[in-house]
């Protein structure tokens, strides 16, 4: 007897920043540090968002993996390859939140301590 449970959320992830919000002119040093402290709380949104998705991913790994295993199928992707899609999007996810932990760690290492206090 097969399971079916109801279709998983799915979630994306915005782009960080539009073409508009991206000023390539640093003359006047306040709005730079304004963008550089807007930048930090996007990208701490986004890599938020996704980390919610990493885990939404590993839940439907699991529901998937449950799914086949009741019909006794084989992921034929894992099967030939080693890994299966959802694999290969778990690692993505967790690479995407280690590229924007690292900018979010160089964001903090070039605000002073003030600018961290007012964000």
């Amino acid at each position: 007897m097969s399971t079916i449970t109801k279709p998983l959320k799915t979630t994306s992830i915005a782009p960080a920043f539009t073409e508009s919000e991206i000023d390539s002119n640093p003359a006047d040093s306040t709005r730079l540090d304004l963008d550089k402290k807007q930048i930090l709380s996007q990208t701490t949104h986004r890599r938020d968002e996704a980390t919610k998705l990493l885990a939404s991913l590993l839940d439907a790994k699991k529901v998937s993996e449950r799914n086949l295993a009741a019909i006794h199928q084989d992921d034929l992707l894992k099967r030939v390859t080693g890994n299966s899609s959802m694999d290969n999007a778990i690692t993505s996810t967790r690479k995407l939140i280690d590229s924007f932990n690292r900018v979010i760690d160089d964001l903090r290492r070039n605000l002073s301590d003030e600018e961290l206090a007012i964000h």
